[in-house]
């Protein structure tokens, strides 16, 4: 009982311990698309958001680099949020 235990709680560990790609190519994406929709009337609210989520972003790779991987998945996260909102203050003003 007690080998099982540990086998799951070092199969847990393992998994927390991946490096969030998908969140970081999930965010890279949304601000690349945001980055291309055109500006509207409430351009420089879109702006502010981008550029909160294009830092988010550096701030996960610089937490990948350092193999920080739980405050990475959290910035990476943060972006993808910031550059969604970007685009979607952008559409609203078209």
């Amino acid at each position: 009982m007690r080998f099982t235990l540990c086998l799951l709680l070092l199969l847990c560990a393992a998994c927390a311990m991946k490096p969030p790609a998908q969140e970081m190519s999930d965010a890279r994406s949304a601000i690349k698309t945001a980055q291309q929709l055109p500006g509207g009337d409430n351009t420089s609210k879109a702006d502010r958001y981008l550029q909160s989520a294009e830092q988010a972003l550096d701030q996960a790779a610089e937490a990948m680099r350092a193999e920080q991987y739980d405050r990475a998945r959290n910035k990476a996260l943060e972006a993808r949020r910031n550059a969604q909102e970007a685009a979607r203050i952008k559409q609203s003003n078209k």
